[in-house]
């Protein structure tokens, strides 16, 4: 017993002992670096657990990296290491300064010491000397409401890049729609070669005034070879393997300046079209019965806001009923913004024969090019209607002829004889049944099975195209890969697919990628608290981190991203 207590209390001083002697420190792989570079920095705890809090880092963006751990034994003496890996991106030019970052040990707080970071500015983007960066500009920067502008972002990168994500701006103060198509090309800048990818937007102001476009953010990895092996490339460096840099790229804000339109000249019905446009019509037929009809079909075609023309109106005389059809559009964007054209059809049914004339039909538009209005008018027509061949008189209506003998048929006569003879002895009260209730019961029930059926094959059949079950089973079977025996990365990337999958399924939509705040606020949207979706928006992010990092994973860990990963898309698909 004696004994005992002497282990116990030995035992306790060492865990004190342990616990004071934990230490923490921060390194970084460098201490100069350019604007939009990354900086890797690794927090380290000897012999003890922790919680990092970086909040007081400013003028970088931290992204976490993951951490690994280490157990040695040294004559008869162990220490553990904990490391936790962090990717810092300086936002600012400057002597920056990493302040003392706080880890808290058993409610204890330790303080790893400042670092100070040189940061430069990138160099010009014309000198050829950066690997990668982007620029972002407007076709227009004092455009007139309803003016359609082209915002065009640019990647140059004369390195192999990865894992590339953009960030558009809000484009606040305006309507935006990004074109399906992004156009590659090479080109030469200070006499280096660039591949250069364009990413447009088509752009309508909707408000006057200074209206400011944010700038883009493109956050991508860069895979190069470093002749010189930075501190933490470990064995990746010995072997020669290429490195992921992480680069956080953002173009400069736009100011843009939106003119209100003029007033329209006096005795004019503006249409509300701003751009260039054209009106052109044409008659079915000029010569027509009354009752007949004829079609007008007036089509204004042109660049601009074509999708929102209105109808014209059909300056139709009185003694034709006007049948509007519905109008057909066909407009294309592209580069130079929405082109195409605008059909109305309209059906004129004359009631009264005479000569007509269908005037002129006016479009009145503004047009930006030359910042006037202007009023184009298409031709008039003249339109005979004839009386119609069918008249009164040739209705033809059948009577008897006059002197003709009276019809030889006999009147119907009622007799006392039924069709069926009438049965007058007791055997008439009896009921016959025509059929059994069992039959009677399944022809009755028919209808309804056969309703049931139909109702369980068309939700069948929508079931199948619904994205929200697309993605879900999407999820389901990129964990059972994650489950299979696999590669690291083959197992984080289908952890990625699964919560990523699951998360946009279950809001109804298809994708195959988010970013933490996408991933958080989705969660929030569909229920969760805050809370449970920041940590399973960290999940993902911290799947991802670990897929970029390239660091081995041993089986405690993937057990646990894979159990994590698991209960979040269960919640999520059921």
């Amino acid at each position: 017993m004696v004994r005992q207590l002497v282990m116990a209390m030995v035992a306790c001083l060492l865990a004190a002992a342990t616990a004071d002697a934990a230490s923490v420190r921060a390194v970084v792989d460098r201490n100069q670096a350019t604007v939009g570079e990354s900086i890797a920095m690794q927090v380290t705890i000897e012999d003890g657990k922790g919680t990092v809090d970086l909040s007081g880092i400013t003028g970088f963006k931290t992204i976490s990296r993951g951490t690994s751990s280490s157990f040695n034994m040294i004559n008869g003496r162990t220490s553990r290491q904990l490391v936790h890996n962090y990717v810092l991106i300086p936002l600012k030019a400057g002597s920056l300064t990493i302040p003392a970052i706080p880890v808290t040990i058993d409610g204890k707080a330790h303080f790893t010491a400042p670092i100070r970071v040189t940061v430069s500015e990138e160099p010009p983007v014309d000198s050829g000397k950066r690997d990668v960066y982007v620029t972002a500009a407007v076709s227009e920067t004092s455009p007139w409401l309803g003016q359609q502008i082209i915002y065009t972002f640019r990647l140059f990168n004369a390195v192999q890049i990865a894992d590339a994500k953009f960030q558009a701006p809000e484009f606040d103060g305006f309507n935006a729609e990004e074109l399906e198509d992004r156009h590659s090309f090479r080109t030469v800048v200070n006499g280096r070669e660039f591949i250069v990818t364009e990413v447009t937007f088509i752009l309508v102001p909707v408000k006057t005034g200074t209206l400011q476009i944010e700038p883009a953010v493109l956050q991508a990895g860069l895979v190069q070879r470093n002749r010189r092996p930075r501190p933490f490339a470990g064995m990746d460096a010995f072997f020669g393997r290429r490195e992921l840099t992480t680069r956080v790229l953002d173009t400069d804000p736009i100011s843009v300046r939106v003119r209100a339109l003029p007033d329209a000249p006096p005795g004019t019905a503006f249409s509300g079209l701003v751009g260039r446009f054209e009106i052109s019509a044409s008659l079915e037929k000029t010569d027509i019965q009354v009752g007949d009809s004829t079609t007008l079909a007036v089509t204004i075609n042109g660049s601009g806001n074509i999708m929102d023309a209105p109808a014209p109106v059909i300056p139709a005389p009185e003694e034709f009923k006007v049948y509007a059809d519905n109008p057909e559009v066909q407009v294309q964007p592209g580069t130079d913004g929405y082109t195409g054209s605008k059909t109305f059809r309209t059906a004129l049914v004359p009631v009264k024969p005479g000569q007509y004339r269908i005037d002129p039909i006016v479009l009145t538009y503004f047009d930006a090019g030359a910042g006037r209005y202007r009023t184009l008018s298409s031709p008039a027509f003249d339109l005979t209607a004839s009386p119609s061949d069918t008249t009164a008189a040739d209705i033809e209506v059948f009577r008897a002829a006059p002197g003709q003998p009276p019809s030889s048929k006999r009147r119907v006569e009622f007799t006392d004889r039924d069709i069926l003879p009438l049965k007058a002895g007791l055997e008439a009260l009896k009921t016959r049944r025509s059929m059994t209730p069992l039959w009677f019961g399944i022809f009755l029930a028919l209808p309804v099975l056969g309703f049931a059926a139909a109702r369980a094959v068309v939700k069948m059949m929508l079931k199948e195209d619904d994205p929200g079950r697309i993605m879900a089973d999407r999820a389901r079977q990129s964990l059972k890969t994650a489950a299979g025996d696999c590669a690291d990365a083959d197992f984080l990337t289908a952890l990625y697919r699964a919560l990523v999958s699951a998360i946009q399924g279950r809001k109804g939509i298809m994708g195959t990628s988010l970013t933490w705040s996408e991933a958080r606020h989705q969660l929030t949207d569909i229920g969760w608290d805050d809370d449970e979706a920041a940590a399973t928006a960290g999940l993902l992010e911290t799947i991802e981190s670990l897929n970029y990092s390239g660091s081995p994973l041993d089986g405690n860990k993937r057990t646990e991203l894979l159990d994590r990963t698991r209960q979040a898309v269960r919640r999520l698909t059921r």
